[in-house]
Parts: structure tokens; C-alpha cells; sequence
């Protein structure tokens, strides 16, 4: 709200510079508060085993699990307001302060639905995730592409929205209550019947396309293709994060129970290993780098998931590393991404050509990055995955495993693709990419995290066990 007064007072071309920097300082006073504020007069942090705030009658509850999320979810954040200042110079907009706004209140939702202890607040913190992302993915009124993006984004979030709030009112028919908890309790009190079968489908389904978990990622190349490169990078990580926090919340809370839960366990499984296979095999043709990592993010969702069929400690506790990991290596990509598209104005992988002489920097951080997604040892990428096939494995979804295995061998030949255009092939184009010190800062960090909890994984992994025990 801060942003739209400033921006009222202020002269439009002046103003610019300070806008960024106040949607910056706000989510570094989000993350601050996060991290320190919600800790109990005892001094011990929340997710540590401290007090838990509650809000609004407990509709809304900062336990360790919702921190950790949150946390993940404002960084992602952080960078994407990052990524604006260069993006928004190259391609200007007479609604700078919208932009920022907009995305601040799509963080906001985002936030919340992590906290979300009953249904109706989850769908509204859902629906001002969503429909602010709507309004981000076609930003830029005269590029066809972000129009194109907007409306395919609108015309199918509309509708698995419809679909997740008709399966959420059968859920409160059969249970005659909204809290997640006492909606476990009802439904485990109850034999199963083909209703609530049909309920866990349509809730489901309209959360599946929040992830881009197949077959309901139709959207997301095109998206992720048209919509403004920094609403990429963060849909790729905010909604992400936010739509699994949904799930944790609803299946291992409100949906478990012994009728229900291999209905939605297997239908899971089908749906990650689908995503995981399509994801993986559509990127290898492609030829724009969005729309490959959009590929790439399908994938991705797939290997979550597979964590989270596992359950228990163990398998949040790996959700919740990847998720960590994932954000660590995907924002660094898509700096640089947009660093290199300012310059060249074009998005195609052809055009990271002989990035290692033009920017060391940037070949090296599209080398790690990338490699760290595809699974490659020893960076993060490798330590999460370990830990999502590992706790699959555990639960006896070694199959599922092994299906992540092998398709993450295949994610190696589109990675290495961009890995080699930056690295072996000669620039067309010569000249050096300039960058600011916030940007080289933040490439060097997702280098040295990527690369450091690879080989040593341990203090997120004591965060990611702490947040999960908090469920259980």
C-alpha cells in the first residue's frame, strides 16, 4: 500500500528507483519478521518447538511448518523484485508501482496459505495468489505473448479454481465443518463413500494446476514463455511452494483419512510419474529457455511429489529441502536469464552462445544451476533428490523412484544444452554483459549455496526436520 501512496507523490520517472527499493526493504521486513517475530516471549523460535501465533480465531496458525514455507516463498520473492529493476528498464511500463504492488499482494496470499488452518481461508489465500498472477503474466499490455500468457493463465485457473471450491463444498457436506483438523476427525469417524472420493478428485485436480503437476500443466510453457521473465522466475517457485504447502496442509491433516488415503495416494503416483516423464521428455525440443525450464518446472513438481506420497517426518522433511534447494538453483537461472535477455533482447537458448567469455559469471551460475536441477553430484540438486527418492523408497514407491532416477538422467541432455552454448560455443556477439553489484552478489550466493549443501546439507535439513515435526 506503501508502494501506491509513494508513487501518487512522486513524479513517475523519478520515483522508479525508490519504488523497487521499498518493495525491497518491505520483504526483507517480512522475512525479518518471519524469522525473529514470531517467537515466543521465551526467546525460542517457533520452529524450534516455541510458542505458535495464531490468527483470526485460528483460521490462520505460524507454525514451524508454515515459517519454513514462508521463508522460502519471501526469498523467492526478494530476488524476483531483484530481477525487476533490469527487466523494467528494458522493457518500461507506465505502471511500475502496479507491478510492484501487485506482486507484493500475490506474496501476501501466497504467505498466508501457508498459515491456512481451514478451507475458505486457504481458497481465498489461493484466489489472491492467483488472480494476482493473472494480472503479473499479462503485465505488458502490448506484448501479444504476455496477452496470450494472461488469458490462457486466466481461462484455466478459473476453472480448476471452480473445481477446488466444489470439491472443498462437498468436503464441508460431509463433514459440516471447514477446519482442516476437524475435518480429518469427521471424515475419519465416517466410512468412506464414493462422495468424498469424488471430493479428494476435484480438490485434486484444482490444486494439481496451482504446481503444474501433469495432465494440468497445459498452461505452464506457454505461461512461462509470455509472461514477464521475473513473474516467471517467481511463479516458478512462489506458487509452487504455496500449492504444496495446500497439500501438506489438506492431505496429511484433513484427508487422511483410512478410507480415503490411498484413493489420493494413487492418484498421486500416477500423477508424478506422469509429470515427471512429460515434463522431461517435451523440454529436450525445445528451443526458448523459458519454455524449456517451464518444462523443467513440470518435472520438478513431479519429483516433489514424490516426496510427498512418502509422508511422515521423513518425507516432509525432504519436501521441504528440495523445496529449499529448488529455489536456490531456479532464481539463480533466471537472473540470469533476465540479465542475458536485456542484453540480447531475445530469450532463445541460442543466444547464452559463448557466455563464458562474455560473462564468466553467468556461465558459471547456468553450469551449476542447472546441473543442480538435473540431480548431477555433488551439488544440492543430487542432496534433495537423495532424500525425496530415499524417503519414497522407504514407503515402498521404489518404482516411482526409479522412474525419477532415470528421467532425471534424461533432464541431463536439455540442461547440457544451454550448459553447452554458454560454455563451447563462440559468441555471435562479443561484447561483455554488464551487471550491478546486487546482481553479481546474488549469482556468486546461489553459486556457494548450491554448491555448499551439496556436500553439506545438514543445517537446512535440521531447519526442514524442525518445521515438519511441527505437523506431526
Amino acid at each position: 500500500m506503501l508502494i501506491l501512496i509513494v508513487e501518487l507523490l512522486l513524479k513517475k520517472d523519478s520515483s522508479r528507483g525508490i519504488l523497487n527499493w521499498l518493495a525491497i526493504l518491505g520483504t526483507l521486513g517480512a522475512i525479518f519478521s518471519v524469522a525473529c517475530l514470531n517467537c515466543s516471549g521465551a526467546g525460542s523460535c517457533c520452529m524450534m518447538g516455541g510458542g505458535v501465533p495464531t490468527a483470526f480465531a485460528g483460521f490462520l496458525k505460524t507454525d514451524g511448518l508454515a515459517v519454513f514455507f514462508k521463508m522460502v516463498i519471501l526469498l523467492a520473492t526478494l530476488v524476483t523484485l531483484l530481477m525487476t529493476f533490469r527487466y523494467l528498464k528494458a522493457h518500461p511500463t507506465a505502471y511500475p508501482a502496479e507491478f510492484l504492488a501487485i506482486l507484493l499482494f500475490s506474496a501476501c496470499g501466497a504467505s498466508a496459505l501457508a498459515s491456512a488452518q481451514e478451507v475458505i481461508t486457504l481458497y481465498i489465500s489461493l484466489e489472491t495468489l492467483t488472480i494476482s498472477s493473472y494480472i503479473l503474466a499479462s503485465f505488458m499490455k502490448k506484448d501479444k505473448g504476455s496477452n496470450e500468457a494472461g488469458m490462457k493463465y486466466l481461462l484455466l485457473g478459473a476453472f480448476s479454481s471452480a473445481l477446488l471450491l466444489f470439491g472443498f463444498s462437498y468436503l464441508y457436506g460431509l463433514t459440516g465443518t471447514t477446519v482442516i483438523a476437524d475435518m480429518g476427525k469427521a471424515l475419519a469417524a465416517q466410512p468412506a463413500s464414493s462422495l468424498a472420493v469424488l471430493a479428494v478428485i476435484l480438490v485434486i485436480a484444482g490444486l494439481a494446476f496451482k504446481i503444474s503437476l501433469a495432465p494440468f500443466h497445459m498452461w505452464t510453457p506457454d505461461v512461462y514463455e509470455g509472461a514477464p521473465t521475473p513473474v516467471t522466475a517467481y511463479l516458478s517457485v512462489a506458487s509452487k511452494t504455496a500449492g504444496f504447502a495446500a497439500f501438506v496442509r489438506l492431505f496429511w491433516v484433513g484427508l487422511d483419512a483410512p478410507g480415503l488415503h490411498y484413493t489420493w495416494v494413487g492418484l498421486f503416483a500416477v500423477l508424478a510419474a506422469i509429470s515427471i516423464i512429460l515434463g522431461n521428455l517435451e523440454a529436450i525440443p525445445q528451443k526458448n529457455i523459458k519454455r524449456l525450464m517451464g518444462y523443467s518446472s513440470i518435472a520438478q513438481a513431479g519429483y516433489i511429489t514424490t516426496g510427498f506420497l512418502a509422508g511422515g517426518q521423513m518425507g516432509l522433511t525432504a519436501v521441504l529441502f528440495y523445496l529449499f534447494v529448488y529455489m536456490v538453483a531456479n532464481m539463480g537461472a533466471f537472473l540470469a536469464i533476465v540479465i542475458v535477455s536485456a542484453k540480447t533482447g531475445s530469450e532463445q537458448i541460442e543466444d547464452f552462445a559463448g557466455m563464458w567469455k562474455r560473462s564468466p559469471l553467468i556461465g558459471v551460475v547456468m553450469l551449476v544451476c542447472l546441473l543442480s536441477l538435473a540431480g548431477v553430484p555433488p551439488f544440492a540438486g543430487f542432496a534433495g533428490k537423495w532424500y525425496l527418492f530415499g524417503a519414497a523408497i522407504s514407503q515402498g514407491y521404489t518404482w516411482l523412484a526409479m522412474v525419477g532416477m532415470v528421467f532425471s538422467v534424461v533432464s541431463l541432455y536439455y540442461y547440457l544444452q544451454v550448459a553447452k552454448q554458454a560454455l563451447a560455443v563462440e559468441p555471435k556477439d562479443s561484447s561483455p554483459i554488464p551487471m550491478n553489484l546486487a546482481e553479481k552478489a546474488v549469482l556468486v550466493l546461489s553459486v556457494v549455496l548450491t554448491i555448499t549443501l551439496g556436500f553439506w546439507p545438514t543445517p537446512i535439513m535440521e531447519l526442514a526436520q524442525s518445521a515438519a515435526s511441527s505437523l506431526f
